[in-house]
Formats: C-alpha cells, structure tokens, sequence
C-alpha cells in the first residue's frame, strides 16, 4: 500500500482533504505532521494533524497542516515512508523553496523561504525528518552549495517532537519525553542511567544543546552531526503511574493523545503540554513574519529556550543542587 497525503480541512468531510503530492505549491507555513509507524491510514494522518492543531490554537488558521499515511505491506500495522515518498516530499515541498525556475536562490532567500516549514513528529516520525533531510542535503550539494551553505540553509527549518526516536536531524530541534516512557526515546538512559523517576522526582529538566552535544554532554559519535536542540524531560506525564505504566511494552507515558485531556496529567505532563504548544506558535509567528516581509529573520534556538525559561513553572523545575551526579549538566 502507497503513502497517502492530505491536509487538515475543517470543509472538507471528516476535516480531511486528500492530495496528490506533485500539485503542492506552499504559499505560506506549514506544518508537516509526521506519526509514529502506526500511522498507515488517512484517519490517523488526519488525527495527528489535528494533535498539532490544537496544540497551535487560535493561530492554527494561519497555516497548513499536512498529514502522511505511511506506506506499508497489506497486512501489516506499521508503515515507513518510502524512498519515492522521501524523493516526491523534498522535490515538491523543500526544492521549490530554494529556487526561481531552474536557478537556485541565495542562501538567505533559500532560508526565508524554508522558514515557513515545520516538522512537528512523534516516535517514529523523527526518523523519518532525518532521511528526508538527509535526501535534501544531498539534492542541494548536487547543485553545487557547499556544505557551509547547506548548514547555513538547514537552521531554517525547524522540529518539534515528542518521544522521538533516535533519527539525527540537521536542523534544529525542540525533544519533549517522558522518563517514564519505556518505547519512546532513550533520553532518560542517556540522561539519568535508567534511573530517571528517581532523581526527577515529579519533576522535569530543561536543556539547551549547541550543536555537537546531546543532553548537555558532548555527542560520542564524531562522525555523525549532531545540531543544536532544547531537550525537556519530564519524570511522568501521567498523573497516575503503575508499574504495569512504566514497564509494558504498550507504555502508556508514550501516546502523544495523552495530551488531549489535560485531567489525566501530572504538573510535569503539563508543563510538557504547555512546551510543544508555546515552541509551535513561536515557530510558527517567525514564519509568517518571514512571509511578510523582504527581510529574512532567523528563528534562534537560544532565544526560545529564553522565552521557555520564563513562561514555564519554575518550582517542578529540577536545576544542579538537586543532581548528585555532577555530569548532569543544566
């Protein structure tokens, strides 16, 4: 079964509108709302989009949410982009972003262009940003940018996720994860030596990451990039944990549908909550300055990481007197 694509249309029946990749023309933000390998129907893409949505609120009207049923065997309950997919997305989503007919822009003009892209992912969604922009990179050297150029090009884009998986992305990135998340991503280990409900305690911890760390300590892979992100833990979304919580396979700190009800969340839960929606709506207003003016105005890691410090609740907040482990560094 082929990947299917579409967008969140409040219009449309069942606020679903399906399209054929090859005629998207984006002609202002956009988000780009890629799942976890569940996501094999059109239902689903369209559930994800609306996640997003919610999540922007009373700016949601300002932008497309574009959703992807993922390819997948008949049969089978997960799905992946394919390489056609990942090939049919940079040609018709990224490319003509960072061109005038056959001429490839400037890296500024290329860099206001791409600002009005965003990748929001969960799970398994973040792989699939990684070999998308893997794909990109190399079609824009194709061309003849240099990898300076490319760099410079890919601080453009931007992510935001939640529970990723462990997929290297060349732009910069906004990780929120429970530590009490036992599918979804591996921060807690890294972070806490598997001991993360412990020394967080109904907290959460915040980081901002320059490029070439993770976690606040230096990427051990030297051969693989690693670009600058903000990393937010929380000890447990959830408000009521059990044991049967944290160590089932069907985990349930990982749905990001946790979200929707915010009764069900712990103060840490929310304050994950209020991260994603807060980094999106900035996100977003960066793009639609960027649209509306000549100048291009980059969207700056440090600066949201700032803002995030100031608005979120600072008594769950963990901060160094409360790490015995001094590797743990805020």
């Amino acid at each position: 079964m082929e990947s299917k694509f579409g967008y969140r249309n409040l219009q449309a029946e069942n606020h679903w509108k399906a399209c054929d990749i090859e005629t998207i023309k984006v002609t202002k933000p956009i988000i780009v709302c890629l799942s976890g390998s569940g996501t094999i129907n059109e239902n689903d893409a369209n559930g994800f989009c609306k996640v997003a949505e919610d999540f922007l609120g009373e700016k949601a009207s300002d932008v497309d949410f574009f959703g992807i049923a993922y390819a997948h065997e008949e049969g089978s309950i997960r799905g992946e982009l394919s390489n056609k997919d990942i090939d049919l997305l940079v040609d018709n989503i990224l490319i003509p972003l960072c061109k005038d007919d056959d001429n490839i822009l400037s890296v500024e003009e290329c860099c206001k262009n791409l600002s009005l892209v965003t990748f929001f992912t969960f799970c398994h969604g973040n792989i699939e940003v990684s070999k998308i922009l893997k794909h990109f990179n190399s079609k824009m050297q194709n061309v003849g940018l240099s990898q300076d150029q490319i760099k410079e090009i890919d601080q453009s884009l931007f992510e935001i996720n939640y529970a990723k998986e462990s997929g290297l992305v060349s732009c910069p990135q906004i990780n929120t994860s429970s530590a009490a998340d036992t599918i979804g991503s591996l921060f807690d280990y890294w972070y806490f030596d598997g001991h993360g409900e412990d020394k967080l305690k109904g907290r959460y911890a915040m980081i901002c990451d320059n490029p070439g760390q993770f976690c606040g300590k230096d990427w051990p892979r030297p051969d693989e990039k690693q670009f600058g992100a903000i990393t937010i833990i929380a000890d447990s979304i959830l408000k009521n944990k059990t044991d049967n919580d944290l160590y089932s396979f069907q985990s349930k700190e990982h749905s990001i549908g946790n979200f929707e009800d915010e009764d069900k969340l712990s103060d840490e839960g929310i304050v994950l909550k209020q991260s994603l929606s807060y980094a999106l709506q900035r996100r977003v207003e960066n793009s639609i300055l960027n649209q509306n003016n000549t100048n291009y105005t980059r969207f700056y890691l440090q600066n949201l990481y700032s803002d995030l410090i100031a608005e979120l609740p600072r008594t769950n907040r963990i901060n160094d007197n409360d790490i015995e482990d001094k590797e743990f560094k805020l």
